[in-house]
Protein backbone atom coordinates (compact mmCIF):
# COMPACT_ATOMS: atom_id res chain seq x y z
CA UNK A 1 0.00 0.00 0.00
CA UNK A 2 0.90 3.14 -0.95
CA UNK A 3 2.80 6.33 1.63
CA UNK A 4 3.44 9.51 0.71
CA UNK A 5 5.80 11.83 2.12
CA UNK A 6 5.98 15.88 1.25
CA UNK A 7 9.34 17.59 1.42
CA UNK A 8 10.52 21.25 1.58
CA UNK A 9 13.05 21.05 -1.18
CA UNK A 10 11.65 23.02 -4.03
CA UNK A 11 10.46 22.19 -7.53
CA UNK A 12 12.10 24.66 -9.91
CA UNK A 13 11.34 25.07 -13.76
CA UNK A 14 13.21 26.14 -16.39
CA UNK A 15 13.42 26.31 -20.52
CA UNK A 16 16.06 24.00 -22.72
CA UNK A 17 18.07 25.71 -25.43
CA UNK A 18 15.52 23.73 -27.86
CA UNK A 19 12.02 25.08 -25.99
CA UNK A 20 11.29 22.42 -24.14
CA UNK A 21 10.11 23.05 -20.64
CA UNK A 22 11.69 21.24 -17.82
CA UNK A 23 10.51 20.86 -13.81
CA UNK A 24 13.05 19.58 -11.84
CA UNK A 25 13.33 18.92 -7.74
CA UNK A 26 14.10 16.60 -4.95
CA UNK A 27 11.10 14.49 -4.23
CA UNK A 28 13.31 13.29 -1.18
CA UNK A 29 15.84 14.69 1.12
CA UNK A 30 18.15 11.85 2.65
CA UNK A 31 19.05 11.80 6.55
CA UNK A 32 16.79 15.01 7.05
CA UNK A 33 14.45 13.78 10.34
CA UNK A 34 10.90 14.89 10.03
CA UNK A 35 7.70 14.48 12.69
CA UNK A 36 4.94 12.42 11.33
CA UNK A 37 1.69 12.79 12.61
CA UNK A 38 2.83 13.63 16.15
CA UNK A 39 3.57 10.06 16.51
CA UNK A 40 7.15 9.51 15.66
CA UNK A 41 9.99 11.07 13.59
CA UNK A 42 11.21 9.35 10.25
CA UNK A 43 13.95 9.91 7.69
CA UNK A 44 15.41 7.81 4.33
CA UNK A 45 18.45 6.45 4.33
CA UNK A 46 20.83 7.31 1.62
CA UNK A 47 20.34 3.74 -0.12
CA UNK A 48 16.71 3.34 -0.22
CA UNK A 49 16.44 4.13 -3.68
CA UNK A 50 18.67 2.31 -5.20
CA UNK A 51 17.10 -1.12 -5.79
CA UNK A 52 13.83 0.67 -7.16
CA UNK A 53 15.45 2.64 -9.81
CA UNK A 54 17.73 -0.16 -11.16
CA UNK A 55 14.56 -2.60 -11.15
CA UNK A 56 11.48 -0.05 -12.38
CA UNK A 57 10.72 1.64 -15.35
CA UNK A 58 7.02 2.51 -14.74
CA UNK A 59 8.50 5.36 -12.92
CA UNK A 60 6.64 8.82 -13.58
CA UNK A 61 6.33 12.27 -12.10
CA UNK A 62 2.76 13.49 -12.08
CA UNK A 63 0.69 16.28 -10.28
CA UNK A 64 -0.26 16.45 -6.73
CA UNK A 65 -0.15 12.55 -6.55
CA UNK A 66 -2.65 12.41 -9.04
CA UNK A 67 -2.24 9.43 -11.73
CA UNK A 68 -4.66 11.28 -14.36
CA UNK A 69 -2.01 13.94 -14.67
CA UNK A 70 0.73 12.59 -15.82
CA UNK A 71 3.70 15.47 -16.54
CA UNK A 72 6.65 12.95 -17.58
CA UNK A 73 7.43 8.97 -17.48
CA UNK A 74 10.35 7.53 -17.75
CA UNK A 75 9.64 4.80 -19.85
CA UNK A 76 8.37 7.55 -23.06
CA UNK A 77 11.94 9.60 -21.45
CA UNK A 78 9.65 12.16 -20.39
CA UNK A 79 11.20 11.58 -16.70
CA UNK A 80 14.50 10.72 -15.21
CA UNK A 81 15.02 10.17 -11.58
CA UNK A 82 18.47 10.07 -9.95
CA UNK A 83 19.58 9.44 -6.16
CA UNK A 84 22.72 11.60 -5.27
CA UNK A 85 24.61 12.84 -2.49
CA UNK A 86 21.36 14.98 -1.42
CA UNK A 87 18.42 13.38 -1.86
CA UNK A 88 16.14 11.41 -4.59
CA UNK A 89 15.97 13.99 -7.79
CA UNK A 90 13.18 13.96 -10.77
CA UNK A 91 13.09 15.99 -13.83
CA UNK A 92 10.03 16.08 -16.39
CA UNK A 93 9.69 17.52 -19.84
CA UNK A 94 6.82 18.89 -20.15
CA UNK A 95 4.45 18.99 -22.88
CA UNK A 96 2.83 22.49 -23.23
CA UNK A 97 0.11 21.03 -25.92
CA UNK A 98 -0.98 19.29 -22.84
CA UNK A 99 -3.03 21.57 -20.16
CA UNK A 100 -1.52 19.38 -17.35
CA UNK A 101 1.67 20.42 -18.71
CA UNK A 102 1.22 23.87 -19.22
CA UNK A 103 -0.73 24.20 -15.83
CA UNK A 104 2.24 22.85 -14.30
CA UNK A 105 4.56 25.02 -16.27
CA UNK A 106 2.85 28.18 -14.89
CA UNK A 107 1.67 27.61 -11.33
CA UNK A 108 5.79 26.40 -10.70
CA UNK A 109 7.09 29.62 -12.68
CA UNK A 110 4.50 31.96 -11.22
CA UNK A 111 5.49 30.25 -7.47
CA UNK A 112 2.19 28.95 -6.43
CA UNK A 113 3.57 25.47 -6.43
CA UNK A 114 7.29 24.59 -5.27
CA UNK A 115 7.60 21.88 -3.53
CA UNK A 116 7.82 18.29 -4.08
CA UNK A 117 6.64 14.88 -2.51
CA UNK A 118 6.73 11.05 -3.40
CA UNK A 119 4.62 7.89 -2.66
CA UNK A 120 6.40 4.80 -2.16
CA UNK A 121 6.20 1.71 -0.61
CA UNK A 122 7.94 0.30 2.57
CA UNK A 123 9.99 -2.69 1.90
CA UNK A 124 12.40 -2.43 4.79
CA UNK A 125 12.48 -0.55 7.99
CA UNK A 126 14.23 -0.32 10.81
CA UNK A 127 12.71 1.36 14.19
CA UNK A 128 14.85 3.05 17.37
CA UNK A 129 13.19 4.25 20.54
CA UNK A 130 14.89 7.25 21.98
CA UNK A 131 14.21 8.55 25.66
CA UNK A 132 12.54 10.65 26.29
CA UNK A 133 11.63 11.09 22.76
CA UNK A 134 9.38 9.69 20.11
CA UNK A 135 10.38 6.51 18.25
CA UNK A 136 12.09 7.24 14.57
CA UNK A 137 11.38 5.46 11.96
CA UNK A 138 14.34 5.39 9.40
CA UNK A 139 13.09 4.13 5.62
CA UNK A 140 16.16 1.99 4.74
CA UNK A 141 14.55 0.18 1.20
CA UNK A 142 11.21 1.63 -0.23
CA UNK A 143 9.29 0.71 -3.83
CA UNK A 144 9.03 4.18 -5.92
CA UNK A 145 6.15 4.88 -7.72
CA UNK A 146 5.95 8.62 -8.27
CA UNK A 147 7.48 12.14 -7.90
CA UNK A 148 4.90 15.01 -7.80
CA UNK A 149 5.20 18.93 -7.28
CA UNK A 150 2.72 19.81 -4.79
CA UNK A 151 1.73 22.57 -2.44
CA UNK A 152 1.96 22.16 0.96
CA UNK A 153 5.41 22.61 2.56
CA UNK A 154 5.46 20.11 5.60
CA UNK A 155 5.83 16.37 5.45
CA UNK A 156 2.56 14.95 5.83
CA UNK A 157 0.93 11.58 6.20
CA UNK A 158 -2.62 9.72 5.55
CA UNK A 159 -4.41 7.72 8.37
CA UNK A 160 -3.32 4.89 6.30
CA UNK A 161 0.46 5.63 6.45
CA UNK A 162 0.33 5.88 10.31
CA UNK A 163 -1.28 2.62 10.62
CA UNK A 164 0.97 0.99 8.70
CA UNK A 165 3.29 2.71 10.21
CA UNK A 166 1.79 1.11 13.68
CA UNK A 167 2.15 -2.00 12.19
CA UNK A 168 5.61 -2.28 11.72
CA UNK A 169 6.69 -0.06 15.09
CA UNK A 170 4.26 -3.34 16.95
CA UNK A 171 6.36 -5.92 14.64
CA UNK A 172 9.28 -4.03 16.14
CA UNK A 173 8.29 -4.29 19.83
CA UNK A 174 6.92 -7.81 19.51
CA UNK A 175 3.25 -6.42 20.39
CA UNK A 176 -0.10 -7.28 18.46
CA UNK A 177 -0.69 -5.29 15.29
CA UNK A 178 -4.37 -4.84 16.32
CA UNK A 179 -2.57 -1.32 18.16
CA UNK A 180 -3.97 2.20 17.17
CA UNK A 181 -1.36 4.06 17.92
CA UNK A 182 2.19 3.86 18.95
CA UNK A 183 1.80 5.02 22.13
CA UNK A 184 -0.77 1.83 22.72
CA UNK A 185 2.28 -0.08 21.46
CA UNK A 186 4.60 1.68 23.62
CA UNK A 187 2.53 1.11 27.11
CA UNK A 188 1.49 -2.24 26.02
CA UNK A 189 5.65 -3.66 25.94
CA UNK A 190 6.74 -1.32 28.35
CA UNK A 191 7.05 -3.82 31.72
CA UNK A 192 5.87 -2.00 34.79
CA UNK A 193 8.77 -0.84 37.09
CA UNK A 194 9.68 -3.22 40.18
CA UNK A 195 9.10 -2.16 43.52
CA UNK A 196 10.19 -3.30 46.49
CA UNK A 197 8.27 -5.21 48.96
CA UNK A 198 7.84 -3.87 52.23
CA UNK A 199 10.22 -5.70 55.19
CA UNK A 200 8.56 -8.25 56.84
CA UNK A 201 9.49 -8.44 60.44
CA UNK A 202 11.83 -11.43 61.28
CA UNK A 203 9.63 -13.98 62.79
CA UNK A 204 12.32 -16.09 64.53
CA UNK A 205 13.42 -12.88 66.85
CA UNK A 206 10.89 -13.91 69.56
CA UNK A 207 9.53 -12.35 72.11
CA UNK A 208 12.47 -9.74 73.96
CA UNK A 209 14.06 -10.86 76.94
CA UNK A 210 12.32 -9.02 80.05
CA UNK A 211 14.92 -6.47 81.81
CA UNK A 212 15.96 -7.49 85.25
CA UNK A 213 16.14 -5.04 88.39
CA UNK A 214 17.89 -5.58 91.50
CA UNK A 215 15.95 -5.68 94.49
CA UNK A 216 15.99 -3.12 96.85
Amino acid sequence: MKETRIFAAPVEAREGQDGAATIAGYASVFNSEYEVAGMFTESVDPRAFNKTLKERDQLAVVWSHDADRVLGTVRSNTARFEADEHGLRYEADLDLLDPDGISAWRKITTGKVDRSSFSFEVVKDKWEDRDGGLPHRQLVEVKLWEASPVLWPASSATEVDVKRAVTSYAEYRGASPDAESIEQVRKATTPEPEVEPPQALDATQGEPEPRLYPRL
